[in-house]
């Protein structure tokens, strides 16, 4: 007999389902989803099958954040509506220039949206950035929202800078602190409060945090695959920021960096003389994709060895020091100008740290 899967813990979505009150009272009603495809049930269930099977056509759309419907599209890529012949529903877009969401919504007489998606505890994931925006576009049309709560898979650390206003955008959109320590509900709920017209908004409980390895991982956005990537993630997506691969066009994306003539046997030593919750080897790469695409690469793989105790924002900055000492081709990655930056260099780190600080500080 083939052994039963380890589960996760209940998630809001399963508190949902299995509420008949809840379902009887949304089944009565013109009900719209946020979500994509890597957001499934504790049985593992993907919760756009589970809600289309309890309301019916009571469903009568998704909506998508960034990375699309599948979470497999390229970051920053404008996504498209589409169509899902299965769920027999159309597929609307949050992301990008297009907002033909609000006229279908209006058209449609939509009274409920359901939230469900997994964030990675980062201001700079767009996932919350986008709810927080479609609530605020959303406030004058009396949506009922529901957020089925997913914890943090960073726990509730709280890390990293305050968001200077000078750097508000997309990646720096929610006033709250780079790791932020809370759940996609808690940052919502707060947003919300925020709003002139405040809509009415139940978060569906979760537990507090994730237990990282105790069951597998479903990624939510392409580059994000693996436990491994996720705990890095707040030390290797610092990396967008400069001229050294995050790993993105290759089969170790945000575990691995490098860069063409880097001394990845001197970034290996150093790692593995200061830091005690990862271990690195030495790698060469080629990305397909990405910044560094069809070049040699010299870089590290980074290995989780002690979850408990990596402090993976601290890594990250240690990481870009050691670059900065050592990589002489080394350089901020430079954003084009704005017609208010009064001829001062942007860069993108400050945008996606939403502060100068850090970089000024390395400097």
């Amino acid at each position: 007999m083939r052994p039963m899967p380890h589960l996760p813990p209940p998630l809001g979505i399963d508190f949902l389902l299995s509420n008949e009150d809840l379902i009887k009272d949304l089944s009565k009603k013109n009900v719209g989803l946020i979500t994509n495809q890597s957001s499934l049930t504790q049985n593992y269930v993907p919760s756009a099958d589970a809600l289309r099977q309890k309301l019916g056509g009571a469903l009568k759309c998704i909506l998508v954040p960034e990375h699309g419907w599948s979470g497999m599209i390229g970051e920053g890529i404008g996504i498209t509506d589409g169509f899902d012949p299965h769920l027999n529903l159309p597929i609307l877009s949050l992301y990008g220039k297009n907002k033909k969401f609000i006229p279908f919504l209006i058209d449609n007489t939509i009274d409920v949206i359901l939230i469900d998606l997994q964030d990675i505890g980062l201001r700079c994931y767009t996932y919350s950035a986008t709810c927080a925006k479609f609530l605020k576009a959303c406030a004058e049309l009396s949506l009922e929202i529901i957020v089925c709560n997913r914890p943090n898979p960073l726990g509730g650390d709280i890390k990293g800078p305050l968001l200077d206003p000078h750097f508000h955008s997309i990646l720096a959109y929610l006033d709250v602190p780079f790791q932020h320590g809370q759940t996609l509900g808690q940052l919502l709920s707060d947003f919300n409060k925020t709003l002139e017209t405040s809509l009415s908004l139940t978060v569906l409980p979760c537990p507090p945090v994730h237990h990282p390895y105790q069951y597998p991982w479903t990624p939510p956005s392409p580059n994000l695959p693996s436990w491994d990537s996720v705990l890095l993630y707040p030390a290797l997506v610092l990396l967008e920021g400069v001229n050294v691969s995050e790993g993105r066009g290759t089969t170790l994306p945000f575990t691995s960096l490098g860069a063409p003539d880097l001394d990845h046997y001197g970034l290996v030593d150093f790692l593995n003389e200061t830091q005690n919750s990862v271990r690195a080897r030495p790698i060469t790469f080629t990305p397909q994709s990405g910044k560094l695409k069809d070049k040699a690469c010299q870089g590290a793989h980074l290995l989780v060895t002690d979850p408990s105790g990596l402090d993976a924002l601290s890594l990250g900055t240690h990481i870009l020091r050691f670059l900065k000492e050592h990589y002489a081709p080394f350089e901020w990655t430079p954003m084009a100008p704005s017609p208010f930056s009064e001829g001062k260099e942007r860069y993108f780190i400050d945008y996606l740290l939403g502060t100068s600080s850090v970089r000024k500080k390395i400097e």
